[in-house]
């Protein structure tokens, strides 16, 4: 319990983790001596500079601890976004030189996680080829969800997209921001609408800051148009009565999404998400209807709309007719 203060004194804790800790601290008198220690030095050092504060913060977690762990998971946003100006302020402080070990590991850490995005934009430039990835992030370890600013810095880079500046920084703290949120929502229809409403808005709103390349790029290195099987199922029109409580109200929300859907994006693309959301081949699980040519935004659109139809209709699942 001791290892989630930080994180608890951060704010980074899910509801019930926050309720696990809450009630460890009601039950053990020392547990609560230590939470105190934890935000005097939390204090201390909020008159740093927030980036300087940041790289302090984790660097001395990690030195203190001599766990390499505590820091992937401790380093936030602001760090991620501009992690060289940080270093650099933070190295001529004193305290802080350049060979200190905290911040070798820091640079070794986010160098695996560039190395991390780097794998995943060559995989994204064999499917955009049209062959079988053979590669994979076998060997590499998966970061945790605030890091993805800095894996997506490494796949931009990897696919030859430049951004620089302000720019450059936008688009990897919206990146990062969007999976912190998505690995907070748990399972079921209601979380997985809520994370496919959520990608389509990133992919929309990478279009605008970035331009079509950088929203592309994301689409295609993290695959957000790929099925849930948890929350989706394909059933014949006739057995809807047996899996959906209000099997009417479900199938008029249903078809009229589809109606919309169709007459929207044309009906052989909304044919092809259904056949992806909910496939009856195992074997095409990994299928993107990406590359059958349906436009990125109008896959994530058909997810999105059909998952927001049938939460409406209270279904548990995304059931598809066929």
């Amino acid at each position: 319990m001791r290892d989630r203060l930080e994180e608890y004194v951060d704010g980074l804790l899910t509801p019930e983790e926050t309720r696990e800790v809450e009630a460890a601290l009601a039950r053990d008198p020392a547990l609560r001596a230590e939470l105190e220690e934890v935000r005097r030095f939390a204090g201390l050092l909020e008159e740093l500079t927030p980036d300087v504060h940041v790289v302090r913060r984790a660097v001395e977690r990690a030195r203190a601890r001599g766990e390499r762990r505590a820091l992937l998971f401790r380093i936030s946003l602001p760090l991620l976004t501009a992690a060289a100006a940080a270093l650099a302020i933070w190295i001529a402080t004193p305290g802080g030189p350049a060979d200190d070990h905290g911040t070798r590991v820091l640079r070794e850490v986010e160098r695996q996680w560039l190395a991390f995005g780097e794998r995943l934009a060559a995989i994204a430039a064999e499917r955009r080829e049209g062959r079988v990835p053979r590669t994979g992030v076998g060997g590499l370890e998966v970061p945790p969800a605030p890091a993805y600013g800095v894996v997506f810095k490494g796949a931009l880079g990897k696919l030859g997209i430049a951004l620089e500046g302000e720019a450059e920084e936008s688009v990897l703290d919206l990146v990062a921001r969007h999976h912190v949120e998505m690995r907070r929502r748990g399972r079921g229809l209601a979380a997985e609408c809520e994370r496919a409403v959520a990608s389509l808005a990133v992919y929309q709103e990478l279009r605008e800051r970035a331009g079509p390349a950088v929203a592309d790029a994301y689409y295609d290195v993290f695959r957000p148009g790929l099925p849930d099987l948890h929350t989706t199922e394909r059933v014949r029109p006739d057995s809807l009565q047996f899996v959906v409580a209000d099997h009417e109200r479900y199938r008029e929300a249903y078809r009229r999404a589809i109606g919309e859907l169709e007459q929207r994006y044309g009906g052989r693309s909304v044919s092809v998400v259904l056949e992806q959301l909910a496939p009856g081949d195992p074997r095409t699980l990994s299928y993107d209807p990406a590359f059958e040519g349906v436009g990125r935004e109008a896959v994530l659109a058909i997810r999105a709309h059909l998952y927001e139809a049938a939460r409406e209709a209270g279904a548990d699942k995304l059931y598809v007719e066929g």
